[in-house]
Order: structure tokens, then C-alpha cells, then sequence
């Protein structure tokens, strides 16, 4: 019998670590005209994003701690103050704060305000991930002062987005095939963990000091990208690829997940992280059905499917990368192909694209 391949591929964007970079925009709001005094003032531009991601046009406010340096004793010097952008493209903030004589403050930045909240930035902040429709962004300017009478005096905040973004695609480019995908989903992904803010500036290239961490992941929860709930809503792949993070349910985007550790050891069994798919493959032409069938393998089996599908499980791992990164967007691209004789599917050797991203900034 002939080998029939699902061909699987991964795309990555992400941090200038890893040797990506990115064009900025040109758009920059400072808006504030030279102080006469020394009061704190804020301005913020972005890079270009995608759809779902948090950018000039839809950023309208952002929250803000800043802690003095005293004796080595940390004092509260704003504490999570909402700054809101006004008509005119200025940001405001009530009441207004001025730098204090002699003392460097130190500014931690956040969108949206519930993330953090009133836990802070100086310790772990809890967060949870499901059901992975919020991009949420950070950004730190320590060690700032100002004076009296300094030209366009503003905090320079230089955000970065804090979780992982995942988005998968499916198509077939076997013109003998018809396949019919009833649900995608992704299994075993920590929902929770604690994000941990780093104690430098985030201006300039991300470097592993400068981007914020997360520790103690937990809770596996399954993320759904589409459901089918009757026939009308299985999609047909075609030679062009369709995201599946835009269809089912009203839960279009992709998903903003916790960073953590993808693992594949056991082909999809206990912790293993992964992308499941229930389809069925039929012949174009006579419309018989092809897979499954008497020669599927029980664990392709959805035992009282619906629709009489099978499932295939894809690893979030790759040979490119094992786990994912703050601030990076994973494209999976799934391909089913195969022919008219099929039989128990295959799998092919993954490839990885490189997506070129990069995190919002504001300056």
C-alpha cells in the first residue's frame, strides 16, 4: 500500500533573540507641549499588529504603579493609576503626580487594568489564560527622574505582549480528496500560571533580562478553535488554507495562551500537548467514504461521534521549538493529503516556517 502523509508545519514569529526583526510605525503621539513645571506626563506609539492584538488604534488606557527607592525600603509612589488616551491622541492621568526631589522612581505599565489589578507588579501575578481571548502587555521604566522645566519631560514606556499567540490553519491540496473537519481543539495547555515582571527597562531589543517570565503553570484545559454543533457548520478544506481560529461558535481569533513546556512523549497521552482534530475524508468524485475505516487504528476512533469521525492528534512540540515564548505567534499549519485508495494515515516529517512579528512598543 501506498503511504499517505498529513503533512504538518509550524510557524513562529517573535523576539529579535531569535534573530527576527520588524518594521515600526511611523505614527507617534507625544501631544504635550514643553512643561513648566515638573509633572509626570506620559506618550505612547506602537508597531503595527494583527487583528486581536493590542495596538495604538485600540489601546485607549493602561495602568501604572511606580515605586521610589528609599533606604532600601520600596514606597508606593503611584499606585494603579489608569492612564486614558483623550480625543486629541494625549494621555491623561487625575490627579497628577510630579517627581519627587532627589529620588528615582521606578514604573511598571500594564494593559489591561484586570490582569494585575491590586496585587502589583513587584510580586508573581496570578493569571488565567482561558478561554485565550486577551492579549494583555506590560513594559517597565526603572530608575527615572525628572526636572522643573525639561523639554517634553514623559515616561518612555516600551510594552511587550506577555503571552504566547496560536493560530492554526488547515487546508488539502488532494484534489481526489474531500475532508470534512468537524472539530479543532488544543489539549493538555496550562490555563494558569504567574507572571513575573523584570526588574529592568524594557525599551530596546527583548534579551532574556528584560522580558517577563512565567512560572508555576498549571490546570490543563482544552481550547477550542471550532466546533461543529450540526452539518452546516464542518468545514471543507481546500488548496486554500483555512484558519480555523476565525470559525465556530462566535469564538473567532486566535488564541493568547500561558508560555509553557510542550511535551509529546506518549503519542497524545497523559500530559502530552497537542492538536486534535475530528474529520472524515471522502472520495471527490463518488463521495464514498475513505477514513476512517475497518483498517483505522482504535485510537483514530471517536467512539459515538456525530458524524462518524475519526481523530488525529498533531504535537504543539516540533523539532524547532518545545515550548512557546512570550511576545511570539505560533502558526500551525496542518495539510491533509493522500488519495483515492486510502488507507491509515500517516504522518510526514514536520517543517517550520518563520512568521517575522514583532511585540507593541510605546515611546
Amino acid at each position: 500500500m501506498k503511504k499517505h502523509y498529513l503533512l504538518l508545519s509550524a510557524t513562529i514569529m517573535g523576539a529579535v533573540s531569535l534573530g527576527m526583526v520588524g518594521c515600526a510605525d511611523d505614527d507617534t503621539f507625544n501631544g504635550v507641549d514643553a512643561p513648566a513645571d515638573n509633572a509626570i506626563r506620559f506618550a505612547a506609539n506602537t508597531e503595527y499588529s494583527r487583528a486581536g492584538d493590542i495596538t495604538t488604534n485600540n489601546l485607549t488606557s493602561f495602568n501604572v504603579y511606580a515605586y521610589t527607592d528609599s533606604s532600601s525600603i520600596t514606597n508606593t509612589f503611584m499606585e494603579n493609576v489608569e492612564v486614558t488616551k483623550t480625543g486629541t491622541n494625549t494621555w491623561t492621568y487625575s490627579p497628577v503626580k510630579y517627581w519627587p526631589a532627589k529620588e528615582a522612581v521606578d514604573f511598571y505599565a500594564f494593559a489591561p487594568a484586570s490582569w494585575v489589578g491590586t496585587s502589583g507588579p513587584l510580586k508573581p501575578v496570578a493569571y488565567e489564560s482561558y478561554p485565550g481571548t486577551e492579549d494583555i502587555i506590560y513594559a517597565v521604566s526603572p530608575n527615572m527622574t525628572g526636572s522643573a522645566g525639561m523639554a517634553n519631560a514623559q515616561v518612555v514606556f516600551n510594552f511587550r505582549h506577555a503571552l504566547s499567540k496560536v493560530t492554526i490553519k488547515m487546508s488539502s491540496s488532494n484534489a481526489d480528496l474531500e475532508v470534512r473537519v468537524s472539530n479543532v481543539a488544543l489539549a493538555n495547555i496550562m490555563a494558569k500560571g504567574n507572571f513575573n515582571f523584570p526588574n529592568v527597562s524594557t525599551a530596546g531589543q527583548p534579551t532574556a533580562d528584560n522580558i517577563g517570565t512565567w512560572t508555576d503553570q498549571n490546570t490543563p484545559t482544552p481550547y477550542m478553535y471550532h466546533m461543529s454543533q450540526d452539518k452546516n457548520d464542518i468545514i471543507t478544506l481546500t488548496t486554500t488554507a483555512t484558519d480555523m481560529s476565525t470559525t465556530g461558535m462566535g469564538m473567532g481569533g486566535a488564541k493568547f495562551l500561558i508560555p509553557q513546556i510542550l511535551t509529546w512523549r506518549s503519542n497524545g497521552s497523559g500530559n502530552d500537548t497537542y492538536i486534535t482534530v475530528m474529520c472524515s475524508v471522502y472520495d471527490a468524485k463518488t463521495g464514498a467514504k475513505l477514513w476512517p475505516n475497518a483498517n483505522t487504528p482504535e485510537e483514530n476512533i471517536v467512539e459515538g461521534s456525530t458524524f462518524g469521525d475519526g481523530l488525529l492528534k498533531f504535537p504543539l512540540s516540533t523539532s524547532r521549538f518545545s515550548e512557546w515564548t512570550p511576545g511570539y505567534h505560533y502558526i500551525y499549519n496542518l495539510v491533509i493529503n493522500s488519495n483515492e485508495d486510502m488507507g491509515a494515515i500517516e504522518f510526514g516529517a514536520p517543517t517550520v516556517d518563520s512568521y517575522v512579528e514583532v511585540s507593541t512598543s510605546y515611546q
